[in-house]
């Protein structure tokens, strides 16, 4: 249940509500809620998540890229790595973005561009973009 207000449930919905929202789709119904995202990634990765925290338990809210590009798929998208941020258009490009802040610190946070839009800075000046997914429907 914790995992479903973690950063990459979050990220996805927002990414995939906002794609839709651009397209002027508007639904009755969220089409990624985070409860259900968070299922599906918890699904995918659940016996690693359950051996990792063994050791630290808030491992449980970790997201890897695999389980996101897996998530996404369900909902009828698909993940492209970009080589850089700076090339980004905010017209047109949804991505899923991995920040870290201090090499041996636990922060680590999926975020929505260009929905959020602390992105550079979200661990202060320590903010370093880890990965890019820029977020394609599949036709």
């Amino acid at each position: 249940v914790k995992h479903f207000n973690c950063c990459g449930p979050i990220s996805i919905e927002q990414a995939i509500n906002k794609y839709y929202r651009d397209q002027g789709i508007v639904f009755a119904r969220n089409p990624a809620p985070r409860k259900e995202v968070s299922k599906v990634i918890q699904d995918n990765g659940r016996a690693l998540k359950d051996f990792l925290a063994l050791f630290d338990r808030e491992v449980v809210c970790a997201t890897w890229s695999w389980e996101m590009e897996a998530a996404v798929k369900k909902y009828g998208f698909t993940l492209i790595s970009p080589n850089d941020f700076e090339k980004l258009d905010p017209s047109k490009d949804i991505a899923l973005v991995l920040v870290r802040g201090k090499f041996f610190s636990k922060e680590w946070h999926w975020m929505c561009y260009p929905v959020d839009t602390d992105i550079k800075t979200f661990f202060g000046s320590d903010t370093k973009i880890d990965k890019i997914l820029l977020l394609k429907k599949i036709n």
